[in-house]
């Protein structure tokens, strides 16, 4: 049996893995953290800000059967948020996506 491989994103300041279906949301600040939470309870919201800023809050879904990503406050509490450039936003989606995907999780269009 091969041994599972987590899935890891990194982008600037933040470093986000996915193993064993745990999340777990490191940033490199002052902020307490990080965050370690099942797979099947996360969700991230996508807000769109001025000056080409967008605003990512991670939470926990009130209903598991929500996206795990999208443009849609969820409907639980969030954890942590964290500010990108408009322009990357589609790496987020990607890997969100990909962790949907692996997790049987919806992802918002």
């Amino acid at each position: 049996m091969d041994p599972v491989v987590p899935k890891v994103f990194q982008h600037e300041r933040v470093y986000i893995q996915a193993d064993r279906g745990i999340v777990e949301v490191f940033r490199r600040s002052n902020v307490i953290g990080p965050y370690r939470y099942p797979l099947a309870w996360v969700t991230v919201y996508a807000e769109a800000r001025r000056g080409g800023r967008t605003r990512l809050h991670f939470g926990i879904a009130e209903d598991l059967g929500e996206p795990i990503y999208g443009c849609v406050p969820n409907s639980g509490p969030v954890f942590c948020r964290h500010e990108i450039p408009t322009a990357d936003e589609p790496l987020y989606r990607a890997f969100f996506t990909e962790l949907a995907h692996l997790a049987d999780r919806p992802i918002a269009s």
